[in-house]
């Protein structure tokens, strides 16, 4: 890389630091920053609650602990907090060819000597018929695979990492950071303000008007990358050629048993899968080539191969793997997804968020900035992230499978120099020469390598110094150490229940529609009528509904508010509801939240509530386009995590009745049966849903070979119907196109209360 073109750089020293974006990337750099440089510089970071996160980087690798380490966490609360668990290494499920499998452990393989590597007696024991199998000298390997681990105080047992949920792992780091000084700001930044005559950033415009001035920049912003990219302009190496795959969906599915203390990866014909169990849910996504598979089918792949109750909708990310060609330029560092992406194959993200962060520190320009320290960041940075890319691309190129136009892609393609010395230097010799500083050490790469397919032709001739006694005593003696140590470690979920067991978590997000709240309604108060009476409503088999007529005394004030900002209302990409949507200023959510609890909660068995929300909706949608998910009878309380339950309102307000009520049903189907279907209604597009269950497209509204109708409420001016979210219902929609969209048509606001169903 050629060093960036040297100017003349002010050289004031640098007081203040603004980090632009939130997440992972964002509230590492903040928690070491404040943590190692204190007092000595003002930190203010920049969020926006409207802007998602990527937050599918849950799985880490040991060095992660080195950064705990540096901020002084302790283990156990931040285990709790984040809902983690243990992780020893990855399997590798089909990638070397299909029904192959082997594991990346974090550990050490046996002994090595000073010459050579543990491999090369390994080889020469295989030769000899006195060695097993390779993992069977691996601590972390054999406890990983039959579910086993443990630790101490000083870590001695296993080298391990932790798998998490990285959106907890932000908000742990927020208070953090908080907690010493990091101020947030909540907002969206309108414009970069650049000096004309260095091209420095000197400040970040908010939307409302807000100027935040700094003397230097971190560019936490992802992968649109504002400032780095933006608005310095470094353009972005792309590697995709290496790295096929350019496109992520993830999902999060409730958990059907204990978690092993491995994430798993799975190969597929077009990519490869991922799980990661997490103490309250299971992690899931897909890495495809969409040139080789089209997102629709990837996503049904994903569904038809998860496992649990799954609890959000798949997300899709796009992605081109590659690096910045700068990522310090001028008085702005990029850190996290801003600097480039590998696919999180061998869970390096955060460990390159860390990196970076922790880089800053070593290299801050505390008395202004000077090139020289430019020029060392950015070749570190490119030398790590080199390491990892072939690291990575290794998995792709080394393998037997030729059962697909992707892989035989991946085998025959040109690689970097780099790697394919190193291939070729393990496939003729069994030497791995690690340069010092790189991430993965010699023995992942002796495990990766040889769990591709490489059986190195010859290994170091020191092996042969040793008699066929001494190398049996030698591989046997590793071996039985092995064996008796990961008998004594606990299962998994033993230590986490005697060690770091986090209940389910209060503050989990709800589900709420990623659209934008409505405009403030300056103190408007929703009037709630003291002489409404509220009605039972029997459904067949017991369960009730709670109907309230006459609900506010208001009622034509929330109707002119939803007519004011109907240029607001918007269709949430993804989301079931037939109609665009707008959640309610939280104030008018308040006040339902306060009605319901006073009067419904108790009714509904609500326990311990955790949160709610409230949104208006409006159905639009034609019968013939309706996508299977819109067909059939929904429940309300299928994206939220297991242990919890939800409780829903709707409330019609509109006067014309044959716009509809809610009809509620009962599956015919088995669990299984259910779990499927409604598997089928989010992987299966509408022809072939329609093909497989004879349901085409439309509304239900009544009895079908899979849903029998179990009650039914009319729709009413001005009615509100509180009723269990785990009750199969649908909008009793007779359509007619002129009445749904004439005027505000079949406006509605639905609320959702979400409770615990235990006490913590």
């Amino acid at each position: 890389m050629q060093p960036a073109q040297q100017t003349k750089l002010p050289g004031t020293p640098v007081k203040r630091v603004v980090i632009a974006g939130g997440g992972t990337a964002g509230w590492i750099t903040a928690a070491v920053l404040s943590k190692c440089l204190g007092k000595q510089v003002d930190i203010q970071l920049i969020e926006s609650e409207e802007i998602g996160t990527v937050g599918v980087g849950e799985a880490t690798i040991p060095p992660l602990m080195f950064l705990h380490d540096v901020l002084e966490i302790e283990e156990p609360e931040f285990v709790r907090a984040t809902q983690a668990t243990f992780k020893l290494g990855i399997s590798f499920e089909n990638w070397r060819n299909v029904n192959e499998h082997y594991f990346h452990s974090f550990g050490k393989t046996g002994k090595s000597h000073w010459s050579a590597g543990f491999q090369h007696f390994w080889l020469e024991g295989k030769q000899r018929g006195l060695a097993s199998d390779y993992g069977d000298y691996c601590l972390e390997l054999r406890a990983g695979l039959d579910n086993r681990f443990a630790t101490d105080a000083e870590r001695s047992v296993c080298n391990y990492a932790y798998h998490f949920d990285a959106t907890l792992y932000a908000r742990y780091l927020r208070k953090y950071s908080e907690d010493l000084g990091v101020q947030r700001i909540e907002g969206k930044i309108a414009k970069v303000h650049t000096d004309p005559t260095t091209g420095f950033i000197t400040g970040l415009a908010m939307e409302k008007g807000q100027l935040i001035e700094g003397d230097l920049f971190v560019d936490c912003t992802g992968i649109r990358s504002l400032l780095l990219s933006d608005t310095l302009g470094v353009e972005y190496e792309d590697w995709s050629h290496w790295l096929p795959c350019d496109t992520a969906v993830a999902v999060q599915t409730a958990s059907v048993g204990e978690p092993v203390p491995y994430t798993r990866s799975i190969a597929h014909p077009w990519g490869w899968q991922w799980r990661i169990p997490l103490q309250h849910r299971v992690g899931n996504g897909i890495v495809f080539s969409s040139k080789h598979i089209s997102p629709e089918d990837a996503k049904a792949a994903l569904l038809a191969n998860v496992q649990g109750e799954v609890l959000r909708e798949p997300r899709f990310i796009k992605f081109t793997p590659g690096q910045r060609k700068e990522v310090w330029r001028a008085n702005c560092v990029a850190i996290g997804l801003s600097s480039g992406f590998l696919e999180p194959l061998e869970s390096t993200s955060i460990h390159l968020i860390q990196k970076g962060a922790m880089r800053l520190v070593e290299l801050f320009p505390a008395n202004g900035i000077c090139q020289s320290d430019i020029d060392e960041y950015n070749l570190q940075a490119r030398n790590a992230i080199e390491d990892i890319r072939d690291f990575i691309i290794l998995h792709y190129k080394v393998t037997n499978r030729a059962d697909s136009p992707f892989w035989d892609y991946c085998r025959e393609m040109e690689i970097p120099k780099s790697l394919q010395h190193r291939i070729e230097q393990f496939r003729q010799t069994g030497r791995l020469i690690n340069r010092l500083g790189e991430l993965f050490g010699e023995n992942s790469w002796v495990q990766v390598m040889m769990g591709q397919g490489i059986t190195p032709k010859a290994h170091h001739p020191i092996t042969r110094n040793m008699s066929n006694e001494a190398l049996a005593d030698f591989l046997g003696e590793v071996r039985k150490d092995v064996a008796r140590k990961m008998v004594k470690m606990p299962k998994h979920q033993a230590f986490i229940n005697a060690y770091c067991k986090a209940e389910p978590p209060m503050e989990v997000s709800m589900p709420k529609p990623n659209v934008p709240a409505a405009v403030n309604v300056n103190g408007m108060r929703l009037r709630f009528n003291p002489k409404a009476k509220m009605k039972t409503v029997s459904l067949d088999g017991g369960a009730k509904v709670f109907v309230i007529d006459d609900f506010l005394e208001n009622p034509e004030e929330l109707v002119s508010l939803a007519e004011a900002v109907s240029p607001q209302f918007h269709f949430q990409a993804g989301h079931p509801y037939p109609g665009p949507q707008l959640l309610l200023p939280e104030d008018l959510s308040a006040q339902i939240d306060e009605f319901f609890q006073a009067n419904c909660r108790e009714r509904l068995g609500v326990k311990h509530p955790v949160g709610m929300y409230a949104r208006f909706s409006r159905v639009v949608t034609d019968p013939s386009q309706l996508d299977p998910r819109q067909r059939v009878c929904h429940r309300d309380d299928t994206g939220i995590e297991a242990g919890h339950s939800m409780a829903a309102l709707v409330h019609y307000l509109f006067k014309d009745e044959q716009l509809g009520g809610t009809v509620f049903f009962k599956s015919l189907m088995s669990p299984s049966q259910l779990h499927q279907f409604r598997l089928d209604t989010s992987g299966l597009d509408g022809a072939s849903f329609a093909a497989k269950y004879g349901i085409e497209a439309g509304y239900m509204t009544d009895t079908n070979r899979y849903f029998e109708r179990i009650g039914y409420v009319p729709g009413k001016w001005n009615r509100a119907v509180f009723y269990d979210g785990g009750i199969l219902h649908s909008g009793n929609i007779q359509w007619d196109a002129e009445r749904y969209h004439s005027g505000n048509g079949r406006l509605t606001v639905n609320a959702f209360f979400k409770h615990r169903n235990v006490m913590a």
